[in-house]
């Protein structure tokens, strides 16, 4: 059952991820580096890494 929660919550963070890499490109492109929210990024990424850490720490048993 974590296998699958894991999954899934690694499916959600690659689909944010890739929604706020467009928008931190949009972004860039109208206010510049500094004017942009990085956090549409980093935390998906967070996720996503937390996700498979757990996923491969399951596997490893």
């Amino acid at each position: 059952m974590k296998k699958i929660v894991c999954i899934v919550i690694l499916i959600l963070a690659i689909t944010g991820l890739l929604n706020g890499i467009s928008y931190l490109i949009s972004g860039i492109s109208a206010r510049g580096i500094g004017g942009v929210n990085y956090g549409r990024v980093i935390f998906p990424l967070l996720v996503g890494a937390i996700a498979v850490y757990l996923l491969t720490k399951e596997k490893k048993k």
